[in-house]
Order: structure tokens, then sequence, then C-alpha cells
């Protein structure tokens, strides 16, 4: 049996609700840790934002969508 695939504008909305609060509090949160060093900033700010929507946020959306 295969299953329906979610809808591609459900998962964009879900990937911009959740990527929108992360992109405007962590690089802010970080930069007094980071200092001047713009490559540092940039590379710590994505090892922490990418990871949380990779395998916590689009997960669980697809799984809560599944059940629908």
């Amino acid at each position: 049996m295969q299953t329906k695939a979610p809808n591609t504008h459900i998962m964009m909305l879900i990937n911009y609700l959740a990527l929108f609060p992360l992109v405007y509090f962590i690089p802010e949160w970080l930069a007094s840790m980071t200092g001047s060093n713009k490559l540092v900033h940039t590379a710590l700010v994505l090892a922490i934002i990418v990871p949380i929507i990779s395998y916590f946020v689009m997960p669980l959306a697809v799984k809560a969508l599944m059940r629908k």
C-alpha cells in the first residue's frame, strides 16, 4: 500500500512557520557568543537551525499530516 505524500503547500507553510522564529531569535542570541566572526556565527546558527527543522519539525509534521 502506497501512502500519499503530504500537500507541498502545507509543508511549505509549516516550514516557514517553524523557521521564522528560529531565524529571528537564534542569530541574535548567538551574536554575543560568536563575536564579530561572521563565518563562525553563520556556521553555528545553521548547525542549530538545520537539525531542528530536519530531525524534529518536519518529521513530526509529516507524521501528523499522515494521520489525517
